[in-house]
């Protein structure tokens, strides 16, 4: 336990506070906070923050709409290639953001097999990965697994007999999972739309694959390894 502890201590609670002493003083070695200030004087600081924080709650809401119907699914039916879906819906997690990235460029970028046709047969390309919206669609192909996984595991340990107890009162279909099944999953729902959100915001091996540096990890990235490790800013 203590070896357990000193190692905890010394691999991520002393990396974080370094950096965060480091961004808390001044040319003379005081404490201040004018770092901070001069983070939110910068219009490309607060752009990064705002695409950011806008980015992770767009990867949170569409991969929502992919994880909870996939989740219903795997939780509460018994289908032949069950175990075969589930395997594909986890898959992406193994697989590094940027790989992922550059798939989906060569399927929907620019010069991408579905933009090559759309510009052969109707003379039009779409801007799936301009951007931030290309960003956006590779994290939430990515990263849906957290939710998925958090709320087919809230769902089994739902208890079968309040749904049932709403049933008998007269409470079925849409307003069944709304009124019941819906607020018993939510504590597994949550925990993965956190873990997606915090992954959206850290990810830098899709905005860099992207070249997409209004974020706040590519820019803390560039500032780092161009001025050094002792960046304030960065």
């Amino acid at each position: 336990m203590t070896l357990l502890l000193a190692v905890l201590v010394a691999f991520i609670l002393y990396p974080v506070l370094r950096v965060l002493w480091i961004s808390l003083l001044d040319d003379h070695g005081g404490l201040t906070l004018v770092h901070f200030a001069n983070f939110f004087r910068r219009p490309l600081f607060r752009e990064a923050l705002w695409n950011s924080l806008w980015s992770g709650v767009l990867v949170v809401s569409f991969s929502a709409v992919l994880a909870l119907p996939l989740a219903y699914l795997l939780a509460r039916f018994d289908f032949k290639g069950k175990v075969l879906l589930q395997t594909a819906a986890t898959l992406p997690l193994v697989i590094p953001p940027f790989v992922g990235a550059v798939a989906l460029q060569l399927i929907l970028g620019r010069s991408g097999m579905v933009n090559l046709l759309l510009m052969d047969w109707f003379d039009v390309t779409i801007p799936f990965m301009e951007g931030l919206t290309g960003v956006v669609l590779v994290q939430t192909l990515h990263f849906f697994p957290f939710i998925v996984l958090n709320t087919v595991v809230s769902l089994s340990n739902i208890d079968s007999s309040l749904e049932e107890m709403a049933q008998n009162l007269g409470c079925h279909g849409f307003r069944l999972f709304y009124r019941v099944t819906l607020p018993l999953m939510l504590p597994g729902f949550i925990a993965g739309s956190l873990l997606t959100f915090i992954r959206a915001i850290d990810d830098l091996g899709t905005p860099l694959m992207l070249n997409y540096k209004n974020l706040l990890a590519p820019q803390a990235y560039l500032r780092i390894t161009t001025i050094g490790i002792d960046d304030v800013d960065g």
